[in-house]
């Protein structure tokens, strides 16, 4: 019988995969179901979409219409009405049918439309109604979960990205978006975003739309007595031993980041079950790092070979934990330039995801790219 990898990296993570986030899932849940919005920030691969699909199932087995966006699929107004519609049409919880009815009534500029698939599966669509002004088609399909929303069936919807939303008309689409929803009475809204700098100035800034449009959380590292205890969990599983020592060294060695513990975890169970072994030794751990430099490599040159040779001597300072990035000492050490030309570089690779600014840091969004570079450069 073919044995199961007891780890999972690289989608959202659910059931017996999801760990810890316990405080933060419960007090995400009260605040959407006490009507009242949400704003969620946190780097890359630190669990953010694997804690809000768990959020938003909870809250949809609670009663509660539920639905998620991706702004990174939208790039334009028509493709955020086309988008937005969809993902409506498939959660209200009614017949398709139904909603289609609803949506036709409620939204000018767009004919929306079931088909069926050979299987029998009905699929939403729309087609677009000529000369109808589509910023009222805008508002129409913003204001939809509140005209579709009962007092006694409350909606949650979550924007994912959101800071994307400065990318379709700016400021103007903002302001539009405020000022519908401010108005919705029984819908709540969750906007969360791994692009920190960016989400924070659009809740944070008194001169931006959504000043104060909802609580702001941010979600940390989880933390290591239960990370440990769930990778004793999960190799215990497949009759696989990690003592404290050897557990500890592999969250040091990836920054205790939720996707690289599993990514570099993954990797040790294969070569154990490969070689017939049933205990973690560190030299396990320093051989899985191994075999994803090697699968990563390529695309690490790639990413290393964009960057100006300035932006290199930049990202080598960062990979050796150099903290006062602006001082004279480290600007002598690594070769650096004026502080002006440090902190354009900072904010190219932040803009990038390559380096995430938290509690006066700049680190690595990926610790196996760090490695990478302690190497090369």
């Amino acid at each position: 019988m073919t044995k199961t990898n007891p780890f999972k990296f690289g989608s959202v993570v659910s059931g017996k995969f999801f760990y810890n986030r316990e405080d933060e899932l419960l007090r995400i849940k009260q605040t959407l179901a006490g009507g009242n919005n949400v704003t969620l920030f946190a780097p890359r691969r630190y669990g953010k979409s694997s804690l809000i699909k768990k959020a938003l199932k909870e809250l949809n087995d609670e009663g509660f219409v539920t639905v998620y966006l991706d702004l990174m699929s939208v790039y334009s107004r028509e493709t955020f009405i086309v988008n937005y519609a969809k993902v409506i049409a498939n959660s209200e919880g009614t017949s398709l049918e139904n909603t289609v009815k609803k949506i036709a009534k409620f939204i000018s500029g767009i004919i929306p439309s079931v088909s069926f698939d050979s299987s029998g599966m009905p699929t939403f669509s729309l087609s677009w109604i000529e000369g109808i002004n589509k910023e009222q088609t805008l508002i129409d399909i913003i204001n939809l979960p509140d005209r579709l929303a009962r007092s006694n069936k409350k909606w949650i919807i979550a924007f994912d990205e959101f800071q994307e939303v400065t990318k379709l008309n700016g400021d103007n689409f903002e302001k539009l978006l405020r000022s519908c929803i401010q108005n919705h009475q029984n819908v709540s809204y969750l906007f969360l975003g791994s692009k920190t700098h960016l989400l924070q100035d659009m809740f944070n800034n008194k001169n931006r739309a959504f000043y104060n449009a909802a609580a702001v959380m941010g979600i940390d590292k989880i933390d290591e007595i239960k990370s440990v205890d769930y990778l004793k969990t999960r190799f215990h599983s497949s009759k696989i031993k990690i003592d404290q020592t050897t557990a500890e060294h592999l969250l040091n060695v990836v920054a205790n980041i939720p996707y690289y513990i599993q990514f570099i975890a993954y990797e040790i169970w294969q070569s154990l079950i490969l070689d017939n072994r049933n205990k973690v030794t560190l030299n396990d751990i320093d051989e899985a790092i191994e075999s994803i430099l090697r699968l990563k490599s390529d695309y690490y040159w790639e990413l290393t070979n964009n960057q100006t040779v300035y932006r290199k001597k930049v990202l080598y300072a960062i990979s050796n934990s150099v903290v006062e990035i602006f001082s004279k000492q480290t600007a002598l050490k690594y070769n650096l330039g004026a502080v002006s030309s440090t902190q354009r570089a900072l904010e190219v690779f932040i803009e990038n995801g390559i380096i995430e600014h938290a509690k006066g840091k700049y680190e690595f969004s990926d610790p196996i790219y760090r490695m990478f570079i302690i190497r090369q450069l």
